[in-house]
């Protein structure tokens, strides 16, 4: 690889917006046309504590600590209103809703456990709590509830959660496979991306428009709008935990490096001029000094600025993907939604440092 250039990189600004999209059960809402949407996210939520047991199940209170832990909540959202564009809303719904989170929440559960994570959203894992053991057992009656639960709408459910589950699975083990490699490429990372975190969004979506019982194409728009949102969101994780703010992420920055996944920034910037001393820089090991420099490095390289142009392409084919749903209030809702999210999660998750200095870009 060529050397590192001697001057500092062009830079452009990360996208500012006067305030951040209102992502809030209200605010949802309004930007997918349905004024009961929060109530209609509460039955999801209220059918997730239904199904962990809470004190009925030796493994239902870790179960339940996790699962209550909250977060964002966006795969049970797009199975709501994926449905919502053919007007459903019913118990299949909230089950469906239900089960894609339940899959979602049993498979942290189990990334905790690699990870060796003592933290999620701020809180204990289990893991960390009740022990390695624990959390295998605990992980594995998260995803049965959620297979149950996919049971129950129909056998079709049933397929969509099972198949991505065995997606989610081959995913995690092809990120596995490449970690602590410096020569990984941009083509099996997406691959991994695809797997680990793409294919569930796909899945919420279609279970959604399995449910309101929509035609074949449509499922398939709304199946590659799910992929192609999936792919931009895990660009942005990524993104995110080079220059998040840990406390509002609710979990530590340089966590995918000190393990040894290298993401697309990284990637892209170990391809980069300064290839060869960010991969020095790697090869130190997973000390807080070293994770640190190759941070910095990446940060310093523009393969953020690009990072973050490939998950607008992504947005963009989400968009683009559903555009024709745009009669009903919530189809167009969708079609906007990827945009709204990245604009979201660029101002309230970053360190606020980064919004204040530009982010290097190649020039």
């Amino acid at each position: 690889m060529a050397p590192a250039p001697s001057r500092p990189a062009p830079t452009r600004p990360l996208p500012v917006a006067d305030r951040p999209p209102d992502l809030s059960p209200t605010g949802l809402a309004r930007h997918f046309g349905l004024p009961d949407l929060p109530d209609r996210l509460a039955a999801v939520e209220d059918r997730l504590t239904e199904a962990i047991g809470g004190d009925r199940s030796p493994l239902g209170p870790a179960s339940h600590r996790v699962v209550s832990a909250g977060g964002k909540r966006l795969r049970p959202l797009l199975t709501v209103v994926a449905a919502a564009t053919g007007d459903v809303f019913d118990d299949r719904v909230v089950d469906a809703a239900a089960a894609v989170e339940l899959v979602q929440v049993g498979s942290l559960v189990h990334d905790d456990i690699l990870d060796d994570a003592a933290t999620r959203r701020g809180r204990p894992t289990i893991n960390a709590v009740e022990g390695v053991n624990h959390a295998v057992l605990a992980g594995d009656y998260i995803l049965a509830r959620a297979a149950e639960l996919a049971a129950g709408v129909s056998q079709e459910a049933a397929r969509l959660i099972a198949v991505a589950l065995g997606e989610l699975c081959e995913g995690q083990v092809l990120e596995m496979q490449d970690e602590y490699d410096p020569e990984r490429t941009v083509d099996a990372h997406l691959a991994s991306v695809r797997g680990k975190t793409a294919a569930l969004f796909a899945c919420a979506c279609r279970l959604g428009a399995h449910c309101a019982g929509l035609d074949e194409r449509t499922t398939e728009a709304l199946g590659r709008f799910g992929l192609a949102f999936g792919m931009s969101f895990q660009v942005l994780d990524d993104v995110l935990d080079l220059i998040g703010d840990e406390e509002r992420l609710g979990k530590p920055t340089g966590n995918d490096i000190a393990s040894g996944v290298y993401t697309l920034p990284v990637i892209s910037a170990l391809q980069g001029p300064g290839g060869d001393e960010l991969q020095q820089a790697l090869a130190e090991g997973d000390s807080p000094a070293a994770v640190a420099r190759a941070i910095d490095l990446v940060r310093r390289s523009g393969a953020i600025a690009e990072a973050l142009a490939t998950a607008d392409r992504y947005a963009d084919t989400a968009r683009r993907a559903v555009a024709h749903l745009d009669q009903s209030t919530a189809g167009e809702g969708l079609a906007r939604f990827p945009h709204t999210y990245a604009t979201w999660a660029l101002q309230t998750l970053i360190d606020p440092r980064h919004l204040e200095r530009p982010v290097a870009a190649r020039g």
